[in-house]
Formats: structure tokens, C-alpha cells, sequence
């Protein structure tokens, strides 16, 4: 019963707006908060007051309209249910005025409200005609009013009463739901910025923040990776898509843990080819040396695969090193993504490379540690380069 309860005032429900769920728990809480208010000065009214019967009238009716906004509000008419029970706490405000006098202080209550609703995402021209209204209420309460007599007399102390706990009351029910505002807002940024590094670089991303919008680099002395799975193609059409898909996905997810833990650039997956790039954004001096280690990381994880796979999967890899442009491209879709010859020569090197085994060029062998690797000279046919010497590689 109780976590029933707690679902049905703390959980928005399916139909509630995308654009409210941030401030959902924190106006329910002030809904609660303001009818626990509306208890205790019924409770203090009642035996301080002798003429309390006028006043307890008008409180419990737009305690009620309040109410009926709260419903709304919780069952999924957001706009609709804040709008009535703005309207009810500008109408127990103003019977309070009339009653007992200006320093009850529930004046304060018409600028609350209007702050909330320019607060909350109404439309813009409910949220400002509402909110300008609230306004006007108080400036004429103010003018024709605020030095009136109160029709009902109560002793100092129940005006004082009254007067903090409005003042406490308007601080928490402005106070909690930016608060709680704020905090998804902070949340939201991180879960942005999170998912905008996946796609470019932390370094890259910030500058791209502060700029003109438009990212292109010029890297010297990088390396370059294009690894394929051998066999992914015959192994796809045996397995359905949701295989498939799992498959990739593990692999990969596999790969880009790799990739992190080392600081390699991650730059995309084209159908069953990963690419990677080291030494950008930031140069590094063993951008060749730590490619080659997680390129053997890569047929390592590989291996796991071929097992659940019955031996059907291998890869190839190639590697060169170079210079390349970086960039980011894209206006409403971004993609950060390398050019140049090294990119061409690293992915020819794979096309027709060995499978487990990695075929690098000569400018990339000459950047590496050979004393623990066991290196296979070639002459290598490459398409727009003619005759090249390359090299397969392994671990010894």
C-alpha cells in the first residue's frame, strides 16, 4: 500500500511532459509542503482566533483548488494542474490580506508564484500574462490595500506567525525546485559532455566549444590503424540480426576499452573495420609502439570469439605512420574524423595483409621495439604507391 502511494505521487506518470520530469519530485514535494502548511495554520487559527471561521472557510476553498491542481499535476496534466494551483494560492493569499491585514505578509506569495511560473517550461505566452498578472495583483494590493484594516483582529503573535512561516515557506517552495533544477541541469551537462566525447575528443570538444564551430588540425608524426574481422561476412548470414548486432557490439565494446586504457583515439567502426588513430590530439613519441601493442590486445580479445564462434573468426591489421588533417564535420550530426595519405596507406596495408598478423610500413617499423617481435619482410603491391617494402609482424 505504502509503495504504492509513493509510486503515485513520486513517479511521473507516462503521459506527464518530457520538458517537466526535471522539476516533477521537487513540485510535488512543495504540493506537500503546502498543504502540511495549510494544517498547521488551521490547528493555530483554530485556538487563537475567535472569529476563525470566516478565515478557515476561504482556506479550505482554495486549499481545494490547490488541491484539484495537485491531482493534475501528479496524474500527468502538468501545465493545466500548476496554472489552478497558482491560482489557488493567489486567492488564499489575497482572502488571507483582506482578513487579517498586510503583515500576515502572504503578499509575498503573488511575486512567489509569478517567479515559479516564468520558472517552470508553460508556454511563453501563458507563463508571462500569468506571471505579469500575479504582479499587478500585488502592486494594486499594495496601493489600495496594505494600509487598510484588517477585517478579523488576532494578537500579535499569530500575526508574526504568520508572517515568518510565510517567508520560510516562500524560500522553500522557490528554493527547492531550483535546487533540484539546478542539480538535473548539472547531471544533464555531464550526460552531454559524456556522450559528446564519445564522438570527438575531450580536447577537441572544449575547443570546438569555445569556437567558431569549425575544427581542423594538422597532426604530424601519428599512427594510423584499420583492423578488420576475417570471416565476419560468411558468419553474419548464418546468425540473425540481433546476433549480429550483439556480436559487433561486443567485440568492439571490447575494442574501445582497449583503446581508452591505452589513449588511443577511437575514430569509428565501418560495418566489421574498426579504425584507430595515437598521437592526437595530443602528440605522443610512441604513437607507432602503442598502436602495435593494442593491436595485439585486439587479436587477444579476437581469440575469446573464435572459440564461441567455432574458430570462424581472425583479423587482419594495418598500420602506418605519418601525418594526417583532423577535423570535425557536420552541422546537426557531428563526426570527428582523420584524412591524408596515412589514412589511405594504413587502410591498403590491411586489405591485403595476413590475418593475425599486423602489416605495417616502413616508416612505422622504424619507430618500433623489434627485440619482441618477430618481423617478416614484404613487397607489397600498393594501390596508388606502386611497389613498397612492408612488414608482417608478430609477437615472438
Amino acid at each position: 500500500m505504502l509503495a504504492t502511494v509513493t509510486n503515485f505521487l513520486f513517479q511521473a506518470k507516462t503521459g506527464y511532459p518530457d520538458s517537466w520530469k526535471p522539476a516533477f519530485l521537487a513540485m510535488q514535494l512543495g504540493f506537500l509542503a503546502g498543504a502540511l502548511a495549510v494544517v498547521i495554520r488551521i490547528s493555530v487559527l483554530l485556538f487563537t482566533v475567535d472569529e476563525w471561521q470566516q478565515i478557515i472557510f476561504w482556506e479550505i476553498t482554495f486549499a481545494t483548488v490547490v488541491g484539484i491542481g495537485f491531482l493534475l499535476h501528479t496524474t500527468g496534466r502538468a501545465e493545466v494542474g500548476v496554472l489552478l494551483a497558482c491560482l489557488g494560492g493567489v486567492g488564499s493569499a489575497t482572502a488571507y490580506i483582506l482578513l487579517l491585514g498586510w503583515d500576515v505578509y502572504f503578499h509575498i506569495w503573488y511575486l512567489n508564484l509569478a517567479i515559479l511560473l516564468i520558472a517552470v517550461p508553460l508556454r511563453g505566452w501563458i507563463k508571462w500574462s500569468w506571471a505579469s498578472a500575479f504582479l499587478l495583483i500585488d502592486v494594486l494590493m499594495f496601493l489600495f490595500v496594505s494600509e487598510s484594516q484588517p477585517l478579523i483582529s488576532a494578537t500579535p503573535g499569530v500575526i508574526q506567525f504568520l508572517g515568518v512561516s510565510n517567508i520560510l515557506g516562500s524560500l522553500f517552495l522557490l528554493g527547492l525546485p531550483m535546487a533540484m533544477y539546478s542539480h538535473f541541469l548539472v547531471l544533464e551537462r555531464e550526460k552531454s559532455e559524456s556522450l559528446l566525447h564519445n564522438i570527438i575528443p575531450k580536447d577537441l570538444a572544449n575547443i570546438l566549444r569555445e569556437g567558431d564551430g569549425v575544427l581542423a588540425l594538422d597532426n604530424a608524426n601519428v599512427s594510423v590503424m584499420f583492423a578488420d574481422i576475417v570471416g565476419f561476412t560468411p558468419l553474419a548470414s548464418k546468425l540473425s540480426a540481433r546476433e549480429v548486432v550483439d556480436l559487433l557490439n561486443g567485440i568492439f565494446s571490447e575494442f574501445d576499452d582497449i583503446c581508452r586504457k591505452n589513449g588511443i583515439e577511437k575514430i569509428k567502426t565501418i560495418g566489421d573495420a574498426y579504425m584507430a588513430v595515437a598521437g592526437l590530439p595530443a602528440a605522443r613519441a610512441d604513437h607507432a609502439q602503442v598502436l602495435v601493442d593494442v593491436g595485439f590486445e585486439f587479436f587477444e580479445t579476437i581469440k575469446k570469439y573464435q572459440t564461441i564462434n567455432a574458430n570462424q573468426l581472425e583479423m587482419r591489421i594495418g598500420i602506418h605512420s605519418g601525418d594526417a588533417v583532423s577535423g570535425v564535420i557536420g552541422k546537426s550530426k557531428f563526426s570527428f574524423d582523420i584524412w591524408g595519405d596515412s589514412v589511405n596507406l594504413a587502410s591498403r596495408l590491411e586489405s591485403i595483409g595476413q590475418p593475425g598478423t599486423i602489416h605495417v610500413s616502413e616508416e612505422t617499423l622504424s619507430l618500433l621495439d623489434e627485440t619482441s617481435l618477430e618481423v617478416i619482410p614484404q613487397q607489397s603491391e600498393i594501390k596508388g604507391k606502386g611497389t613498397m617494402r612492408t612488414f608482417l609482424i608478430h609477437k615472438k
